[in-house]
């Protein structure tokens, strides 16, 4: 064979890498919720879904995979193509998992699948009940030691955020309170609210129906400083309790080994939708804060933080679900 035909050969190759990297995405982009569609992760997904579209110039379609607390759809998404074309909108569940459930997962959530770009923010709240006599987060602590494993605490049910929230603050305090799991965290607070709890854990955006009727108070936000929306609530870090420094978050993964510069084009078009007024104007309606940075490398740093928060917690606390 000639040179000018190898050549010839290399060149044809070079622009056909070009032209396959220029074509991305060439089809269709799933975004994967494993949740049911109204939530917080669905709006999320629905919302960047229409910007992505915009700007990648492919439709990118919503598709919900319910069960097992997040880990099905996980499963599914973890499983799929590493092309850049199926994507998972993942929330602190992903992390709370990995702990709860190691070894009986079908993916590892570290090796399979990898960040993308963080969307979203919210920290968790300390309500109490209005009539409590609880002013602040120090009379529910002494209460708690005076009543040792007395005052309830309700949550979401065994493993949820709620739930762990609950534990970390009792890891953290040095007390004991009784744990009363319901079967979500609007029931949860459904019953805050009426008195048949002491106290709950919740996000504003969960409470804020009960909040707003004043049948609830928050005593302190797990924020890194105090919420602008209320600049009344302390933070436990202002309370003496750093450790419980802890947001709920929402962000985009992939399955591991998707090339590099199809992670960057993805990373690139939703750092720029996170950074326009429109998608904050959408998120606030949801009680979600902008994140600090919706960069790939600040999502992984977070990520791993939460992996080894709830590693810690869930052996120091000996907390045990089913499945």
């Amino acid at each position: 064979m000639s040179r000018a035909l190898v050549a010839f050969g290399l060149c044809i190759a070079t622009l056909h890498g070009v032209s396959a990297q220029a074509l991305f995405p060439e089809k269709p982009i799933r975004i994967i919720v494993p949740y049911s569609t109204g939530g917080s992760s669905d709006q999320l997904a629905r919302t960047i879904s229409e910007a992505m579209a915009a700007d990648l110039g492919q439709p990118v379609i919503v598709e919900n995979r319910v069960g097992a607390g997040s880990m099905i759809g996980t499963a599914h998404a973890a499983g799929q193509p590493a092309d850049g074309h199926t994507l998972l909108l993942a929330d602190v569940p992903f992390t709370i998992v990995a702990a709860l459930y190691a070894g009986r997962l079908k993916y590892d959530p570290r090796k399979d699948l990898a960040p993308v770009a963080l969307l979203g923010e919210s920290p968790m709240y300390l309500f109490v009940t209005a009539g409590s006599k609880a002013g602040s987060l120090s009379d529910v602590l002494r209460a708690s030691k005076e009543r040792p494993g007395q005052v309830t605490i309700g949550s979401g049910g065994n493993g949820s955020l709620t739930h762990l929230m609950a534990e970390l603050l009792m890891l953290n305090a040095g007390i004991r309170l009784a744990h009363v799991p319901y079967k979500g965290a609007a029931a949860a607070m459904s019953d805050l609210a009426g008195g048949q709890v002491e106290a709950s854990f919740s996000s504003m955006a969960s409470a804020i129906a009960v909040f707003n009727a004043g049948k609830v108070r928050p005593l302190a936000v797990s924020a890194p400083m105090r919420e602008a929306a209320h600049p009344q609530v302390p933070t436990f870090r202002e309370l003496g309790l750093d450790r419980m420094t802890v947001q709920n978050w929402w962000g985009v993964m992939l399955p591991s080994g998707t090339p590099a510069d199809r992670v960057q084009r993805l990373e690139q078009s939703l750092v720029k939708i996170v950074a326009s007024p429109a998608f904050a104007q959408r998120i606030a309606a949801s009680g979600i804060s902008l994140p600090q940075t919706a960069a790939r490398e600040h999502f992984a740093k977070l990520l791993e933080e939460d992996f080894a928060r709830w590693q810690d917690l869930v052996t120091r606390a000996d907390i045990k679900v089913s499945q």
